[in-house]
């Protein structure tokens, strides 16, 4: 559990859903886009006399982009997973956190739920809150630098 909630801290967390998107993508950029074939043309002749010059269609998968690619999709699955479980991670953390907030309280911890925990954004927040959008940043600011100076 954390003792401190940063802004270091924060913004580790927030980057890490970002980055786990950004995976999320890529792998089904992977499976939308399966492997290309390769293909070209060759020059040869007939087996028969006379030996006339023709050209051959060649297609095929490459064996190394086969390979490459899919190792490329184990390690993303590989960074995905433990991604996710670092995001849960800190997620339980900053909610192990809040909850220890003393009731005076009340309405910073339920601020910081709706930011974090929730993921709402800040314009969801100031909605929901009946007040603007930079009201909430700010207020989100004030509390965060309270809890540093403590």
């Amino acid at each position: 559990m954390i003792k401190i909630l940063t802004r270091d801290y924060l913004a580790t967390y927030t980057y890490l859903e970002s980055e786990i998107k950004r995976i999320r993508r890529r792998i089904k950029h992977y499976e939308d886009n399966p492997v290309q074939q390769v293909c070209g043309v060759v020059k040869g002749s007939m087996q028969q006399f006379p030996f006339t010059e023709c050209h051959f269609v060649v297609s095929g998968a490459t064996v190394k982009s086969t390979e490459e690619r899919d190792k490329t999709i184990r390690q993303l699955l590989i960074d995905l997973k433990g991604n996710e479980q670092l995001f849960e991670d800190m997620k339980l953390d900053i909610e192990q956190y809040l909850e220890s907030f003393p009731p005076e309280h009340l309405q910073d911890k339920q601020l910081l739920i709706m930011k974090y925990v929730e993921r709402m954004s800040d314009y969801d927040i100031a909605a929901e809150l009946d007040c603007d959008r930079s009201t909430v940043s700010k207020r989100i600011d004030r509390i965060i630098e309270r809890i540093n100076s403590q």
